[in-house]
Parts: structure tokens; sequence; C-alpha cells
């Protein structure tokens, strides 16, 4: 009789344990689908306020100085003396998204980038553990999901164990991205989450808003679902005998 009462209350505790749970559980799981749903209905861009707000730079004046080897200042936005691959450069950047690198001294041409230089850029990059780069590629053509431009870079792999890649800009001789398995793992990851099988930047998809609202309706039903027995564990309560 005693183990019985024991099971009992055990049982009677879980259930409470489990009712609570779910419903305290439950209000997070409500808002995730709620609010996936509402975000998956709004316009990424109009989110951003893209459709009225310009980010486009600024042309330099026409009375701008400019060094004496440029050979147009037409459209030009920006030029800065930086570090590329352990050499001083100037870089300039025109408004049609152009990036082109010079001697700061003579202005001599000095992009696209060879592979000597992308190697050197790489190296400077890498602060792991000791390695080696394993290929050296030139790409024009996204790589999947991994990479979409800006084009041509170059793509260096490291002989690294998690196959590291990084993909430096041909013109600018920025490192644009790094990818490694642990990456490619979370990206595939991240697709089934956001429900993108493809291309995996696609958060307001019709798949994940119509799943966000049956979620929705599901956590609702149950919310309702539970609330209604309440009154019943309550009578049924009132009820059951005293145990002897």
């Amino acid at each position: 009789m005693a183990l019985r009462s024991f099971k009992l209350r055990l049982h009677v505790l879980g259930s409470k344990l489990h009712k609570w749970l779910a419903i305290f559980v439950g209000v997070q799981v409500l808002l995730w689908m709620i609010t996936g749903a509402l975000m998956s209905f709004l316009d990424i861009e109009e989110v951003r306020s893209e459709h009225v707000v310009s980010r486009a730079p600024e042309v330099l004046p026409a009375d701008a100085v400019m060094p004496q080897w440029l050979d147009s200042s037409e459209g030009v936005v920006s030029l800065a003396t930086r570090a590329v691959g352990g050499r001083a450069v100037t870089e300039v950047r025109r408004d049609d998204g152009s990036v082109t690198l010079r001697d700061p001294d003579s202005g001599m041409l000095l992009s696209p980038l060879p592979a000597a230089s992308a190697r050197a850029i790489a190296r400077r990059a890498w602060t792991g553990p000791s390695t080696t780069i394993a290929t050296t590629r030139l790409i024009e053509d996204a790589v999947g999901t991994e990479f979409r431009g800006p084009f041509p870079a170059w793509q260096i792999t490291y002989g690294d164990e998690d196959n590291t890649r990084v993909y430096i800009d041909a013109s600018s001789g920025s490192v644009l991205a790094a990818r490694s398995d642990t990456w490619r793992l979370f990206d595939f990851i991240w697709g089934l989450h956001i429900m993108d099988w493809t291309q995996r930047d696609r958060i307001n998809s019709w798949w994940l808003l119509l799943f966000g609202i049956g979620g929705t309706i599901i956590a609702v039903s149950g919310f309702v679902l539970l609330a209604n027995r309440f009154p019943r564990i309550r009578r049924r309560a009132k009820h059951v005998p005293n145990a002897p």
C-alpha cells in the first residue's frame, strides 16, 4: 500500500511538473512562432530602410586634391593609403564600385593582384597553428553558398584540419571571407533552420511563413486545450476519496 501511495504521489508530482514546464516553455515557443512568422512576412529591404535611404558613397568634389598620376578623377569616392601584403599602396575607389591599387609614388597599376601577392596576404591573415597553403585558385563565379563575390577573387586553401579557405579580392587585396568545415556545417544547419535549402539567406520565404503561422496555431490551440483541462482536474480532485 505504501509503495502504491508513493507511486501515486510521484505520478501526481510528475504531472504537475510536466504541466507547469509545458506552460513555461510553451510561452517562449509561442513567441518564437509568432515572431518568426512576422519576420518572414516583413521585407528585409524595407526593414533596413533601403527603399528610402541610399548608402551610396559621395563622389569627391572636382577641386579635391588628387595625385598627379591619377588619369581620371571622375567618379572617385575615396583615395586611401593602406598596406597590402606588407607593401604601401594607394587604393582608388569609384562610385561604380570598382577598386584599383596603385603605387603611391609612380601611380603604377598593381591590381589585379598576382597569385604570389594573394598568398602573402593569406599568410599574414592566418593566426592559427602553423600550417601551409595547399591550393591557390582564381575564381570568377560563385562557389555554392560559400562565396558569392565580388569577383575576381583568389581562393586560398590552407592545409589545416578544418579545410579553411579565405577569399581575397583580386582588385583590393581585402580578405572578403573565411570558410571552414565548421562554417559549412553551420551553413547547412542554418539552411534547415530557415527552410532555405539552396540560397541559405532568405528569411521571408513562403515556406517559413506558412510553417510559422502553422506553429503559432498549434501552440495557441495547445494552450486552449491545457486551459480547458484545469476545471476537469479540479472537479476530479474533489471526488477522489481520501486514502484510509
